[in-house]
Order: C-alpha cells, then structure tokens, then sequence
C-alpha cells in the first residue's frame, strides 16, 4: 500500500513538472515575437508639446510609417531620450523623403528639468506629455527601455521593435522597410522579422550583475568592471550598452567573445548629484532574453 501511495506522488509530480515546463516554454517567447503586429493604442486628444509650450500636428498621425519612443520617469529623462542622436535620425529621414512620423511619449509629474535639456539641445520635435501615463495603461508596454521603441505601419500595427539609434542591426531593417518604395504586406514583414530574430543565441555567466559602491565622494570618478563569460557554444556579440544616465558611460570591447572566453564591460560613473542613487546599464547581445542587466548603487557625500 506504501509502494502504491508512492508511485502515485511520484506521478503526480511528474504531471506537476511537465505542466510548469509548458508554462515555461511560453514564457520564454521573447519580447518582440509577442509584441509583433500588436495593434498600438493611441489615446484620444493627445497634445503635443514643443520647447514647452502646446503646438498642433494634425498630420502627424497620418503617416505611412510612425516610430513612437515611449519614456518613463525613472532615471534621467533627457539621458534616455538621446536628444541629439534622435534629431540626427530625423534628419537623415527627412533627407531621404520616408514618409514617417515621430511619437515621443514622455510619462511625467514634472517636465521642468526634461524642458531645459531639450532647450539646450535644441529638440524643438513634438514631444507628448503624458502625465497620466494613458499609453501605458491601455497598451501596457515592456518594461524594459529597450523594447519601447516602436516601428509602427500605417494602421498602428508593430513592425518592429527595438531603437535604430541604439542598435545598427535594427537600423538597417528600419532602412530595409522604409527605404521599400512597396507597401510591405504581413508576409513580407514576417519575412524580415525573421531575419532579426534568427541571430544564433549563446549563455553568458556574470561573475556578479550588481555592485554597491558604498559612500564615496562627490568628487570620485568610480570605474566598476563586470566580467561576461561566453558559457554557450556561439561567439557572444555585444551590440551595445545603454545606460540609465548620462552619468554612466559604458565601456567594452565590440569584438565577438568566442566559446569559454571571458569578456569585460567597465561602467565608469561620474557623480552629478548628492544622496542615494540607483543606475543601470542593460547589455544588449545575443543572449535569449536579448540583454543582460549590470546595476550600480551607492551614496554620493559632499567631501
């Protein structure tokens, strides 16, 4: 009677396995895979500001392509933003005649600090101020920063996902599709996905993912080097390091990290304001989840 109860623990432990490995494997669908062709929800009477002050686009909606960059409050808003890189981009599509539109949602309860940095950089481009966060809530986006870029088509449904400043391999499939004088249908745009989507993943061991610098002086420029193991049997490819602030600079070697190698990605972290503050940098390589996140913490002391 023993044996029996056992074997039938032990059955439905094997049923308990197999369906949080189901679970699993859903789970490990990525990010873009899920957001591809999701309608994106564009919120009734929206206002867009420019150097602060309201402004009209009527028109800005109409476009044959839109890109919409949607920032939170955490971190440096302006940092995230990348003004000056965004303005470029602009420019040079504006030059090649695309026809596309540019969504700047900036989810904020002050925009004081945002408006001087934009003045300084000279970014006079619409920006939406969305102070009640109504993008977020109806399409509640990816909570990563790097999957809240957006390439939308005409009827708000995504293309891709992923910033063409940050990352040239998803700049030149925004070429690819822009630059196509055709109206792309669904099986087109599958095509492409694939095409980002098939880059052979590999593993990456951290010798450790955090670091708290403890209270330092203002005045001390901290360099805090993260170790990155290649433990997969595909060369890791590093294609770039954001950061949460301007603060943070990243630095690494671009070149591919063979099998069983180790690389090193060094934070360097310039002090621009006192107390307790928290920054990250998000790794983006050929690992499954598509990043890897280092984080910094500590106290700055006027000494």
């Amino acid at each position: 009677m023993k044996l029996k109860t056992i074997f039938i623990k032990l059955y439905i432990l094997i049923l308990c396995f197999c369906f949080f490995a189901c679970n699993n494997k859903k789970q490990e669908k990525s990010v873009v895979e899920l957001w591809y062709q999701k309608e994106i929800i564009i919120p009734k009477h929206i206002t867009f500001k420019s150097s602060g002050r309201d402004t009209s686009c009527p028109n800005l909606l109409k476009h044959k392509y839109k890109v919409l960059v949607y920032l939170d409050s955490l971190g440096c808003l302006p940092c995230k933003l990348k003004p000056m890189s965004w303005k470029a981009y602009i420019d040079s599509c504006s030059q090649l005649k695309y026809d596309i539109g540019f969504l700047f949602v900036v989810h904020s309860n002050d925009y004081s600090v945002f408006e001087q940095r934009l003045s300084i950089f000279n970014f006079n481009y619409p920006v939406i101020y969305d102070s009640k966060n109504l993008f977020n809530k109806i399409n509640n986006f990816p909570k990563e920063d790097i999957y809240r870029t957006f390439l939308l088509d005409d009827k708000n449904h995504v293309i891709l996902i992923g910033s063409p400043i940050n990352n040239d391999k998803i700049s030149k499939l925004y070429t690819e599709i822009l630059g196509n004088k055709k109206i792309l249908n669904k099986d087109s745009l599958k095509k492409i996905y694939r095409k980002s989507s098939s880059i052979i993943k590999t593993s990456v061991q951290l010798n450790k993912d955090s670091v708290n610098l403890g209270i330092f002086s203002s005045k001390t420029i901290k360099h805090i080097p993260f170790q990155l193991k290649n433990a997969g049997n595909y060369p890791l490819s590093i294609q770039d390091v954001s950061t949460s602030c301007g603060c943070t600079v990243a630095k690494y070697d671009k070149r591919p990290v063979s099998p069983g190698e180790t690389t090193t990605v060094i934070l360097e972290y310039k002090p621009n304001s006192l107390g307790y503050f928290s920054k990250t940098a998000d790794v983006v390589c050929n690992v499954p989840e598509g990043y890897l996140r280092l984080k910094i913490s500590g106290e700055v002391m006027d000494k």
